[in-house]
């Protein structure tokens, strides 16, 4: 039997001297034996190769600077990459157009700023049949990394089940809907997915790959551990392991999994990095000026091969890069993370103020009126909202429910909870937005746990390209024509205790039938429009007209037909049909005062 040591004790207990001081001293001091420290030139060879599945994400810091570096190394050869990540946008369609890209699969592919939309590289790779797109929606494909990080053969989810988005997906092998072996209704099955090569970008790493990820953390860091081959991790900066212990409970991707750590100072530019959390570094704004002129380029096949070149093949490196952009316009990203910052920007905003609302404008301020009377008749706690008029009108709702001292929280599929948007930037991923949540954590929370789960109080506002007579939602596709994708509608519209639609009132807007059903209709209250409220009737299921926008001094009947007439379907009317209060300048102007550019409304 081997004997316990003892120790000298005193009132405090065991006095611990001499070489076991030591030992433990060294132990922690200790470095890796072999550090994983790469430059990313370096990284991107070594780990990338020929018809790989090549993830990018993990958090809403986005691995840019490994997007372009990879674009840079793989020019001018036809390596056939399957990219993986929730959100395609512009900064992948450089991919794309230098095609490099075989296969996408994501959650929505298009444009999210200045305002959601299709994007022209993504649309004409899909009509040529150049790249094929895998659509899945926002919380499917995540269950989909977590499935394969776990090492389950399958996943049940709510989502997807009775619409062409899901039937898409059975059809190509890649879903399977069942009986629910307990009784319940159908369900989903999803199944594992496992990239090839995953990049990460962090706030912090050591030289073991130990890396502290920011939050919010959208799809979180469950594709490095589904990986089966190569994890690299880029980082702000590389720091001692004594650091990373400062920040343990954030490392989210930890070194035995990570294959080499680069340095790459704003590696998620132009997009932002939420960097409070860690006074090393600091964080970073969008920037917004390099993203709307990528969404220019992205318009015309010449301009964006000379954007590429200018970018990205003419420099060297990210250092290069960095370089380009320069420490003024750098520093200004910084400076911009301030809550207070959107003070200095009201300047030169006034020029939209004296005009007429838009149809944009007048669907915002309705819906909010419509959502906050159905917060307040349900009891309801919480609002999600998609991305375009629909985050105006629930950020309207919100600010009306709060002056009331009514306890309302607004959610971000990429897990913002409780935020407070702030004027001047209607963006709903905005940095701002970010700093003012009292809670931040990921997809699976927001759209699995408090839209979907099963205490949800919460109601889904979404727009849509099309709504019908069933409220079936597509914002997917349009006789053939690729649009935006799912992203987290599909599961929104699937799980959420009620779903408010609001769109343009025009028959193209409001067809009998949808082209493609994106999104499922059965908790759909009301449609929404800049003319008119749409109500589900709770005795047979059916959408009546139950309210129409004063305007133009019209009477209530002229109103009704111009309403009818403009619809896709027969539209039932209610025999007691509102007259909604006409909208007034302080409405107009809270509109304004959070898309005083017009992106959204516009």
């Amino acid at each position: 039997m081997t004997a316990r040591p003892s120790f000298p004790l005193t009132a405090d207990g065991p006095v611990l001297r001499g070489p076991l001081v030591y030992e433990w001293d060294a132990r922690l001091e200790a470095v890796p034996e072999q550090s994983k420290v790469e430059g990313l030139a370096q990284a991107v060879r070594s780990a990338v190769q020929p018809g790989d599945a090549v993830y990018l994400g993990g958090s809403l810091a986005r691995p840019n600077a490994a997007t372009f570096e990879l674009t840079r190394q793989m020019h001018g050869t036809d390596p056939r990459l399957t990219i993986i990540a929730p959100a395609i946008g512009n900064q992948h369609a450089v991919l794309v157009a230098a095609g490099l890209v075989a296969k996408v699969i994501t959650s929505l592919h298009g444009n999210t700023f200045p305002a959601p939309g299709p994007n022209p590289v993504f649309t004409q790779a899909d009509q040529t049949g150049a790249v094929a797109f895998e659509d899945w929606s926002m919380l499917t494909l995540v269950q989909r990394l977590y499935a394969a990080a776990t090492g389950v053969p399958f996943l049940p989810t709510r989502s997807l089940v009775g619409t062409d988005l899901g039937d898409q997906l059975t059809e190509a092998g890649l879903l399977r809907v069942v009986d629910d072996p307990y009784g319940g209704e159908e369900t989903a099955l999803v199944p594992p997915l496992h990239p090839d090569v995953t990049f990460v970008h962090a706030l912090l790493a050591d030289t073991a790959g130990n890396a502290v990820i920011c939050p919010p953390y959208y799809e979180d860091a469950w594709a490095a551990f589904a990986t089966r081959r190569a994890v690299i991790v880029t980082a702000e900066k590389i720091v001692s392991t004594d650091v990373i212990r400062r920040y343990a409970q954030f490392v989210k991707v930890p070194g035995a999994v990570v294959t080499a750590v680069c340095e790459a100072p704003f590696g998620s530019h132009p997009h932002q990095l939420p960097g409070e959390l860690v006074p090393e570094t600091g964080g970073y704004h969008d920037d917004y000026e390099f993203l709307d002129e990528l969404r220019v380029v992205c318009r015309d096949p010449e301009a964006l091969t000379a954007w590429i070149k200018r970018w990205i093949l003419d420099l060297p490196d990210h250092d290069a890069y960095l370089g380009q952009l320069g420490p003024d316009r750098l520093q200004r990203l910084r400076g911009s993370t301030a809550a207070d910052s959107w003070q200095t920007e009201l300047h030169g905003l006034e020029e939209r103020w004296s005009d007429s609302p838009t149809s944009g404008e007048l669907t915002a301020i309705l819906g909010g009126r419509y959502v906050h009377r159905l917060v307040t008749q349900e009891n309801l706690r919480l609002a999600l909202a998609g991305v375009g008029v629909s985050t105006l009108a629930a950020w309207l709702a919100a600010d009306a429910l709060r002056a009331e001292g009514v306890e309302f929280d607004l959610l971000a599929e990429g897990g913002m909870y409780g935020y407070t948007p702030l004027p001047l930037d209607p963006y709903l991923f905005n940095y701002r937005n970010v700093s003012t949540s009292t809670s931040l954590s990921n997809v699976q929370t927001i759209l699995g746990v408090l839209v979907g789960g099963f205490n949800s109080r919460a109601v889904g506002v979404l727009g849509a390209a099309q709504v019908d007579r069933h409220g079936s939602i597509n914002t997917s596709r349009i006789r053939g024509r690729m649009l935006t994708g799912s992203g987290g509608g599909n599961d929104i519209a699937s799980s959420a205790r009620a779903v408010v639609v609001t769109t343009t009132h025009d028959r193209a807007r409001l067809p009998e039938t949808v082209d493609f059903v994106t999104s499922p209709g059965h908790g759909v209250r009301a449609i929404v429009t800049d003319r008119a409220v749409i109500e589900r009737q709770e005795s047979d299921g059916q959408f009546v007209l139950t309210g129409v926008l004063d305007r133009d001094s019209l009477p209530k009947d002229d109103l009704v037909r111009e309403a009818v007439d403009r619809c896709g379907w027969t539209l039932p009317v209610a025999r007691d049909v509102s007259v909604l209060a006409a909208v007034d300048g302080r409405e107009v102007a809270a509109v304004r005062t959070y898309d005083p550019a017009g992106n959204f409304v516009r």
